[in-house]
């Protein structure tokens, strides 16, 4: 029933959010996630597909990522995954993603790379927040993926 539902609404998607278990699960999808993803572009005027990735090291220890294509462009956008997440509450990390790429998304004319790591960020630091709502600002997300791309020796504290 929920592929049956879901497939009704999908002509009507522009960008669609789904895991690659939700793929193999509910829509009995085959291959590599890459494959899947684009598969959805085929069958449905969809543009963009993102899944999020987990690895879940032990409860309380995650590493958190994401993989978007865009058909337009024909391209994957990734970036390295969050490393050992100290989780307080998982709960809403996936929605907390959605918003956060979707800011991205708007906010950056389309571009796919910074929805990613808008994105990532806003889902790595819920992983921080117990609840289910995120309540970081955009000034903390900023930060988040500024130190996630530097390199180099970082310090301790940021005054």
């Amino acid at each position: 029933q929920a592929k049956e539902c879901i497939e009704s609404i999908l002509p009507m998607v522009d960008i669609f959010f789904c895991s690659e278990d939700t793929a193999r699960l509910t829509f009995l999808k085959e291959g590599n996630v890459e494959d899947i993803m684009k598969s959805f572009t085929e069958e449905y005027p969809i543009s963009v597909v993102s899944t999020t990735q987990r690895i879940v090291h032990s409860p309380k220890v995650h590493s958190f990522g994401s993989r978007t294509y865009n058909k337009k462009e024909d391209q994957f956008y990734i970036e390295p995954p969050y490393e050992n997440i100290d989780v307080i509450d998982r709960v809403g990390s996936g929605d907390a993603y959605i918003a956060g790429f979707l800011y991205g998304y708007l906010t950056c004319a389309g571009d796919c790379q910074k929805a990613v790591e808008y994105g990532n960020a806003a889902a790595a630091v819920k992983h921080s927040i117990p609840g289910d709502m995120a309540a970081s600002d955009l000034e903390e997300v900023n930060k988040i993926i500024n130190d996630h791309q530097t390199t180099g020796r970082k310090p301790e504290m940021e005054r």
